[in-house]
């Protein structure tokens, strides 16, 4: 089965392909994007296309993986970001993750495409829960879950290491029926 696009009044929220590997890692190799995540910084081409080709062969959301989408302007079709989804192993929970390109920040794609996803999860796949975690500092990042909805629930201390940093841990969660209650 193959994941169908998601659309919004702006964007349209589609499988990755192979031919956004270059985009993946030119996104991925931002330093400020990179300080919050666990990869390294050039992000090399090859591991976008060797991420991406893993999803394009899953095709689909897939319990206990990560998939991502690209988030394209429909105007110009222009990828400004993407959006990730893990659903867990008994697809009750899903854990999303999102990253723009420092061009396309302060626009609210980010609420906008992770709106889109929580609808998905939850009226299309069925999910109980929505979970998100982030570096208390992104603040940017924390602005996007509580205008969605997402209820800060604890922090980790020192539990997520970013390269050679450690870093707390600033955990999130959205039950479907809250999510439902705010639509």
């Amino acid at each position: 089965m193959a994941f169908s696009p998601l659309t919004t009044g702006r964007l349209t929220l589609r499988a990755m392909v192979p031919g956004d590997a270059a985009d993946l890692a030119e996104r991925r190799s931002d330093p400020a994007t990179a300080r919050y995540q666990a990869w390294v910084v050039p992000y090399p081409v090859e591991s976008a296309q060797a991420l991406i080709d893993a999803m394009v062969e899953r095709g689909d959301v897939t319990p206990g993986e990560w998939f991502l989408l690209a988030v394209e302007r429909t105007k110009d079709g222009r990828i400004v970001g993407d959006v990730g989804i893990r659903l867990s192993e008994d697809s009750h929970t899903a854990e999303i993750g999102y990253t723009l390109h420092p061009w396309a920040r302060g626009h609210y794609f980010s609420t906008e495409a992770t709106g889109a996803v929580c609808d998905y999860v939850v009226n299309v796949l069925g999910v109980h829960r929505i979970e998100a975690t982030t570096d208390p500092g992104n603040l940017p990042s924390v602005r996007v879950l509580d205008r969605l909805g997402f209820i800060h629930e604890g922090t980790k201390r020192e539990s997520y290491w970013v390269g050679d940093r450690i870093t707390d841990d600033a955990m999130y969660g959205l039950l479907a029926r809250e999510w439902k209650q705010r639509q």
